[in-house]
C-alpha cells in the first residue's frame, strides 16, 4: 500500500527505497507491487533499476501469465526511452489493450519518434480499438513533432465529433499546441478561443506559440489576459514572456516581469527563469542588470554564460565578452555552439586572431564544429585579415549555406 501511495503520487525514489527495505526484510512482491514499483522506475527513468525489477519479475515466473505487468513494463521501457525493449515487451503481450497501446504510442511521442506514434495509433485503430483520452494527446503530441497539420486536423474532426474538448481540458490543450507547432497560430486561436475552461496551460501553450513564431507582442497581451482571468503564470509562462519582451525589446514589461518571478520565488528554484531573465536584459540592452541578475543566480550553467555573452557582443564589449568566456572555463562550463560563435564574433571585432585560433583548436579538440560554428570561424578570420585561413575553414565545411558564401563572397 505505501509503494503503491508513493508510486500513484510521483513520489518515485521513495517508493523505490520502500521497496528495496521490503525485500530487505524478506517479504516477496506480488504482480501489483511490481507493476508500482515499474511506475516509479519510469517516472524518474531510472531505467538500470527498472531492468532489475524485470529479471525479478522473469526469476518469479509472472511476466508470461501477467498482462498488467507486461503493459507496466512496456510502459517503464517507454518512458525511460528505450524504445527498442518496449516495443520488443509490446509485441509479446498475448492481449493489447488501449492502456497498452497508448504505452507505446506514448513513448514514441515524448521522444520525437512522431512516425512511429502514428503508425502504432493506424494499428490501433485495425485491431478496433476505441482510443481515449491519452491516445489522442499523444498522437496530437506526435502530428505537433512532425508539423503534420493534416493528420492533426483529420484527429480534430474525430475529438470534435466524439465532444472531448468540452469534456476534457487536456485534450483542448493538446490541440491547441498541435495547431502551434504546425504553425497554424489562427487556428490554434481559434480553438483556444472555444474552450469552455482555460487554465494556465492553455495560456502557456498559446503564448509558446506567438513568442517562436515571432509574435513578441501578441503574447504580451496573452501574459495581461492570464491576470484578467485570475489566473497565476507558472515558471514556463515566465520563461515565455521574458523571451517575449527580450525579441521586442520591451524593458518596461521585463522589469514588472523581474518582480513577479521575484515575489513568487521562481528566481531561486527554477534555472531556465535565471537564465530568461539575464537573457531578456541582455536583449533590452541593459547589459549591467543582466550582469546583476547573473551574479545573483545560484546555478550559472551554459545557457546563462551563453547569454551574457551574447549581451555583452551585441554591446559592441567584445573585451569582456572574452573576459566571461575565460571566467566561464575557469569554472568548468563546457560551451556550446551559441557560446562559440559570439566568442569569435568577439575576437573578429577585436581582431584577435591569436585568442581565435585558440579558440579554433578548442573547437576541434572538443568537437563543436558545425554549420553555424563553421561560419563564425570564416567571418572571424576574414575579420582578422587571415583569409588563407577563411577559405581553408569554407572548404571544410561539411555544408556550405548560404552565410557561408556571402562571408566568403565578400572576402573578394
Amino acid at each position: 500500500a505505501l509503494i503503491t501511495g508513493y508510486s500513484q503520487h510521483g513520489y518515485g525514489e521513495e517508493a523505490l527505497n520502500c521497496f528495496e527495505q521490503m525485500q530487505k526484510e524478506g517479504y516477496s512482491p506480488n504482480s501489483v507491487t511490481f507493476a508500482c514499483v515499474l511506475k516509479a522506475c519510469g517516472s524518474i527513468q531510472a531505467l538500470n533499476k527498472g531492468i532489475q525489477v524485470h529479471a525479478d519479475i522473469i526469476r518469479e515466473g509472472l511476466r508470461k501469465r501477467d498482462v498488467l505487468l507486461g503493459t507496466a513494463l512496456v510502459d517503464m521501457y517507454a518512458k525511460c526511452g528505450d524504445l527498442a525493449r518496449a516495443q520488443e515487451m509490446f509485441n509479446e503481450l498475448p492481449i493489447r489493450d488501449v492502456v497498452a497501446w497508448n504505452a507505446i504510442i506514448s513513448g514514441y511521442a515524448q521522444h520525437g519518434h512522431g512516425e512511429e506514434a502514428l503508425h502504432c495509433f493506424r494499428r490501433m485503430r485495425q485491431d478496433n480499438l476505441l482510443p481515449n483520452v491519452v491516445t489522442f494527446v499523444c498522437t496530437l503530441k506526435a502530428c505537433g513533432s512532425l508539423g503534420a497539420s493534416e493528420k492533426g486536423q483529420e484527429i480534430h474532426c474525430k475529438i470534435s465529433k466524439k465532444g472531448m474538448i468540452e469534456k476534457d481540458l487536456m485534450v483542448g490543450n493538446a490541440v491547441v499546441d498541435m495547431y502551434v507547432k504546425c504553425g497554424s497560430l489562427v487556428t490554434a486561436q481559434h480553438v483556444f478561443d472555444q474552450l469552455p475552461n482555460r487554465d494556465v496551460v492553455s495560456w502557456t501553450v498559446l503564448i509558446a506559440g506567438y513568442v517562436q513564431h515571432g509574435y513578441g507582442e501578441r503574447a504580451v497581451q496573452g501574459f495581461h489576459q492570464i491576470h484578467l482571468e485570475g489566473l497565476f503564470p507558472n515558471q514556463v509562462t515566465c520563461v515565455y514572456i521574458l523571451n517575449a519582451c527580450g525579441s521586442i525589446r520591451s524593458i518596461h514589461k521585463g522589469k514588472e516581469m523581474h518582480a513577479i518571478v521575484t515575489k513568487q520565488g521562481f528566481l531561486e528554484r527554477d534555472i531556465p527563469v535565471g537564465n530568461a531573465l539575464v537573457d531578456m536584459y541582455a536583449k533590452c540592452c541593459a547589459i549591467t542588470e543582466a550582469q546583476n541578475v547573473f551574479d545573483e543566480l545560484q546555478v550559472q550553467d551554459v545557457v546563462a554564460w551563453s547569454a551574457l555573452i551574447a549581451g555583452y557582443m551585441q554591446h559592441k564589449q567584445g573585451d569582456k565578452a572574452l573576459h566571461c568566456f575565460e571566467e566561464m572555463l575557469r569554472e568548468g562550463v563546457s560551451p556550446n555552439t551559441i557560446t562559440l560563435v559570439s566568442v569569435l564574433r568577439a575576437c573578429g571585432s577585436l581582431h584577435a586572431s591569436k585568442k581565435g585560433q585558440e579558440i579554433h583548436a578548442y573547437i576541434i579538440k572538443e568537437g563543436l564544429f558545425d554549420i553555424s560554428v563553421g561560419n563564425a570561424l570564416i567571418d572571424m578570420y576574414a575579420k582578422c585579415s587571415m583569409l588563407t585561413k577563411a577559405l581553408e575553414v569554407f572548404d571544410e565545411l561539411p555544408v556550405q549555406d548560404l552565410v557561408s558564401w556571402n562571408t566568403i563572397i565578400q572576402l573578394y
